[in-house]
């Protein structure tokens, strides 16, 4: 990826220098306490200039003993004047060396600018490991007592790699407009269900609160979805230093401007259709940005803040109230804005390991004809939904954490009277969910089934998924469809096209089997769905 090759400065011998490229790159000239930041195509060119400098100029009388020559990923031009930008600003925050550059460099804007700032967020860590720069202290702060009685682990190295650039992409600036006509650059984190995205939501919100550079500014937390955003309060009642009102819906936004808004959640965004009752605050919230109605939550978010940092992923999409890819793509990569890219890819739920997520895509969208098996995680298929949920029940009582849960393929007929059935299984009778908020933390729930609107962004240790009559398999044309006559969510289901509605209730149910962090146990309604299944999924 990138070479970081020390030379004794104080020898003058740069003609002899055994150079690895001639080709751009970063240099840092250093004495142990001051530092000087550089780029260039010719180091040993360079190395004279500032030699003769120093003896031509008091004032640059350093007396730099190392050259540090970065090369790599930055051979052209352009993006090696970014790095030397975004190092001039990065190293003077982060005070290892007194950087002396008496400005920052050009502020490049290029066409490959997301995929060179992702190149740079690895150079960081590779300049910690050398010691050039200093190692963030998140831990120091994220590991505090207070902090470990939250539900959030430890941050992994991987989880410390992406906080550390999300913080360095805000303090260096590199997201704000490079010209006057062009709009801020929202930072949009990207990864898979179970990659950590609310672990590195808070834990950045924790940081900022408590950092002396940030924490007078106004930061908000913001989830879309009510379940989500009221376990996520009830954390942060119990950390000093936090409260419930920094959780705030995309309704709040409309309360005052902020400095920071983190949007953990952000495919949950909603936009103006299929909205119910919420449409009245829909509306309202529009009506009081200036908006007309084709203006949405993302569009609330980008208004009312200076800096947006979005986690998000496109594939948990389950209903035409989460804005579609397409008009979030169209807002965020629009000409004149466009995005910092942030990747998260390591696995930290699913013990399956990395490539589970992929696969149950691959499955759903029958995008795979081979096997995959997954040591050490218990991935199973049921022919009977009693022994499937006797063992959800084994497993709640042995680890906690343990729940059915479908798609909405049942009437909720006790919603308005409590004495009736809403699912009937195999002669086994199971009332929906109770509640949405708090449903995993109560006790009373547990023999209960959870729908999408409780569980998504929730770790369960074992997950009994029933895919439900919604979806069965057509052995004529080898295709996972549709029964609409047994899908009963109208907020979903109302004016979009049966494509759209498979899609949906496909990325549903992908995200129950994305949950269980111990194991996922599969019971399937339509038998011929379950042959297919069994191809897929051991028994």
């Amino acid at each position: 990826m990138f070479n970081i090759k020390t030379y004794d400065y104080s020898e003058k011998d740069f003609d002899n220098w055994n150079l690895d490229c001639d080709y751009h790159c970063i240099y840092i000239l250093e004495n142990g306490k001051d530092a000087y930041v550089g780029e260039t195509n010719n180091p040993t060119r360079r190395g004279h200039e500032h030699d003769s400098d120093r003896l031509k100029n008091k004032n640059k009388k350093y007396g730099f003993t190392k050259m540090h020559i970065i090369s790599g990923q930055l051979s052209e031009e352009t993006p090696a004047k970014h790095y030397e930008n975004l190092l001039i600003k990065l190293m003077k925050v982060d005070g290892k060396y007194n950087v002396v550059n008496r400005n920052e460099g050009e502020r490049p804007h290029y066409y490959r600018k997301n995929e060179f700032e992702l190149y740079f967020d690895k150079l960081w860590i590779q300049l910690e490991k050398k010691g050039l720069v200093n190692t963030k202290s998140f831990e120091m702060i994220i590991n505090s007592n207070l902090y470990k009685y939250s539900p959030y682990s430890v941050l992994t190295e991987r989880q410390h790699y992406a906080l550390t650039s999300i913080v360095h992409t805000i303090e260096s600036g590199e997201t704000q407009p490079h010209r006057d006509d062009f709009k801020s650059r929202p930072i949009l984190v990207s990864g898979d269900a179970g990659t950590g995205k609310t672990v590195v939501a808070t834990a950045l919100f924790y940081y900022l609160r408590n950092s002396t550079m940030h924490k007078d500014k106004k930061i908000a937390l913001v989830y879309a979805n009510p379940s989500t955003r009221s376990d996520i309060q009830d954390v942060f009642e119990s950390i000093s230093g936090l409260s419930k009102n920094d959780i705030i819906s995309p309704v709040g936004l409309a309360k005052q401007h902020y400095d920071i808004i983190i949007c953990d959640e952000a495919h949950r965004l909603r936009q103006g259709k299929n909205l119910g009752m919420y449409f009245t605050h829909f509306k309202r919230v529009n009506e009081q940005l200036g908006f007309d109605n084709t203006h949405d939550e993302l569009d609330w978010i980008l208004e009312k803040s200076d800096c947006q940092i979005l986690f998000y992923d496109e594939k948990q999409i389950t209903s035409p109230l989460d804005i579609p890819q397409s008009s979030f793509n169209k807002r965020l990569y629009e000409r004149k804005r466009g995005i910092r890219p942030i990747l998260l890819e390591e696995q930290m739920r699913i013990r399956a390991g990395g490539e589970y997520v992929p696969y149950i895509y691959d499955i759903l969208y029958q995008r795979t004809t081979t096997i995959k098996l997954f040591e050490g995680y218990d991935f199973r298929l049921f022919d009977s939904f009693a022994d499937m949920a006797n063992l959800i029940e084994e497993k709640e009582n042995c680890y906690g954490l343990s729940r059915l849960c479908t798609g909405y393929a049942w009437k909720w007929k006790g919603k308005k009277d409590k004495t009736l059935i809403d699912i009937n299984i195999d002669g086994v009778n199971i009332k929906w969910n109770s509640q949405t908020g708090g449903w995993l933390s109560n006790p009373a729930t547990k023999k209960e089934m959870g729908s999408i609107y409780t569980l998504p962004g929730l770790d369960l240790n074992y997950a009994g998924i029933v895919i439900g009559p919604d979806l069965f398999f057509d052995p004529i044309d080898n295709k996972i469809k549709i029964d609409k006559d047994n899908f009963f969510d109208k907020k979903v289901k109302d004016g979009v096209t049966d494509d759209e509605l498979r899609n949906y209730i496909l990325n549903t149910y992908a995200v129950f089997f994305t949950r269980g962090i111990r194991g996922t146990y599969v019971y399937v309604c339509d038998k011929n769905l379950t042959e297919y299944l069994k191809r897929y999924i051991p028994m």
